[in-house]
């Protein structure tokens, strides 16, 4: 996966630029007009620009649309329908911005005169971040803040009669165009009439949503900007991440079931996913992740947190405010056949490295995501004359060598443990003949053998054999026991230091 999304140190930094250039701009030369008669014309802001700070370092601001000169009357401010709080500026703000108008003027009147452009500015500013926020509608919140490339603000007003009035006027930079969106219109319709979506409940408007975007775009791994949208996924049937979630997003809203796009990091990079609501909760699906795979093999879909844990979320979307407005669910839904396929996300051994000495054992652990995937995982020795290992990954040391110990799931994850075996050179802890009383007839030989523990502590020829009366017997240094005369002996079998024994009564008739 490619870097899609800005990491969120670059994107914060990106704010509070443009809270400076916002402040900085008031303060210095804020009011402006270039007019040719000032007494004509409203006093104007700077215009400032701003790229949307989800692309920043995929577009440049000067890539932006930018607007014409801002010259607004009197007359025009008086005769337009105006918006008297934050909010209905906000309210008509998002009618254009959903028309994809590229000039939205959004007149206002205030009552008070304590106004000036830096207020305004923080107005203007807020007037926009409400105008994304989401609505539950799938043309909006989400859809309009991930569809926009960039944006300007400038601000043209007039003090008169204990009122401040003029307009918040944006200069938008959109990734689709008017008619684009209305072909997104014509086919989200034609989708969810072909699902039947109005006749589901909220599970099944998920399920059918979900397969038929998996089912239906490919990922796009060209150059052109439109592969962020909606429009990519929906006409196109190719997009990024975003645009699969832009299209997920836009069908289940529309569908009536609450559904947002959240942004984060994964091991690949940027990523853009969904969450969606069934009765009180919320579960996260990943459509980008499971697209062209049986619905049975699904690994991404309906998941908790914990069973989603390589997708880790941007700040804004896991602080306590946004978790308290879409309370997860500390479970994953019962999709019953649907993902019941167990597919391995992540399979790793505790060592991958393990030497022994012949006769000794070692536990292998493995981890592996999901959880539940460790019983169908598989264990292989290349080797088993070095090394044995069972299906619960114990090795056993059977002889020097090499060799390596596999662990593998079903659709081909696997992680390598590399075995070296040596000789088994353990102290020996005791001995024990195979006889401990003997009788032979003169001239009749034996053949003592001895048993050491542990049994790898194969080096015999380190004992030594003793005889306590040579005249009664006589004992090799391989253990054979020689009768030579009446009587009783004592034949004793040590280690080389003498700390272990054992010892044979030999009777000879």
């Amino acid at each position: 996966m490619k870097y899609f999304f800005t990491r969120e140190k670059i994107r914060f930094i990106a704010i509070a630029l443009i809270a400076f250039l916002f402040v900085s701009s008031s303060e210095n030369y804020s009011i402006i007009s270039k007019a040719e008669d000032n007494n004509r014309y409203l006093k104007t802001t700077e215009a400032i620009y701003r790229v949307n700070p989800l692309y920043a370092g995929i577009i440049s601001e000067d890539e932006l649309y930018h607007g014409p000169e801002l010259r607004v009357t009197e007359e025009a401010v008086l005769n337009a329908e105006k918006s008297s709080s934050v909010a209905e500026a906000a309210a008509v703000l998002r009618e254009g911005l959903k028309r994809k108008d590229r000039n939205i003027y959004v007149y206002f009147t205030f009552p008070g005169t304590d106004y000036d452009a830096s207020s305004l500015i923080t107005m203007e500013n807020n007037a926009f971040n409400i105008a994304m926020q989401h609505t539950g509608k799938g043309n909006e919140g989400d859809y309009l803040k991930w569809g926009y490339s960039g944006m300007g603000m400038q601000i043209a007003y007039d003090k008169k009669d204990g009122k401040t009035s003029g307009t918040f006027t944006f200069y938008m930079t959109y990734y689709t165009s008017a008619a684009q969106e209305q072909s997104v219109n014509a086919k989200v319709s034609q989708i969810s009439s072909a699902l039947s979506l109005s006749s589901k409940g909220e599970y099944d408007k998920i399920l059918a949503v979900y397969e038929y975007v998996c089912d239906n775009v490919k990922y796009e791994y060209g150059n052109s900007q439109l592969k962020y949208t909606c429009y990519a996924a929906a006409i196109n049937k190719s997009a990024v991440c975003q645009g699969y979630a832009l299209l997920v997003y836009r069908l289940l809203n529309d569908a009536g079931v609450s559904c947002r796009l959240i942004a984060g990091n994964t091991s690949s990079g940027g990523h853009g996913w969904n969450i969606v609501r069934v009765g009180d909760y919320y579960y996260n699906i990943d459509a980008t992740w499971d697209a062209g795979k049986d619905k049975e093999k699904y690994a991404y879909f309906m998941k908790c947190d914990s069973e989603f844990d390589d997708h880790k979320r941007w700040s804004q979307y896991a602080d306590s405010s946004f978790y308290q407005l879409h309370p997860m669910s500390s479970t994953s839904y019962n999709t019953g056949t649907v993902g019941s396929y167990v597919s391995v996300k992540t399979l790793s051994l505790s060592k991958d490295k393990l030497t022994l000495k012949a006769g000794e054992s070692s536990q292998l652990k493995v981890t592996v995501k999901p959880a539940r995937a460790e019983s169908l995982l598989t264990w292989k020795s290349n080797n088993k004359n070095v090394a044995s290992v069972d299906s619960n990954g114990k090795v056993n040391a059977v002889a020097a060598g090499t060799c390596t110990v596999t662990v593998s799931s079903p659709d081909g994850k696997k992680d390598i443990c590399y075995v070296t075996v040596t000789e088994e050179n353990s102290e020996i802890k005791s001995l024990k003949l195979n006889k401990k009383k003997l009788k032979l007839k003169k001239g009749k030989k034996f053949q003592l053998t001895v048993k050491t523990n542990p049994v790898s502590a194969k080096d015999t020829t380190q004992l030594v054999w003793k005889c306590s009366n040579k005249k009664v017997a006589k004992i090799t240094k391989k253990g054979v026991v020689k009768a030579k005369g009446k009587g009783t002996c004592i034949v004793t079998v040590s280690t080389k230091d003498g700390k272990k024994k054992a010892t044979c009564k030999v009777t000879v008739k």
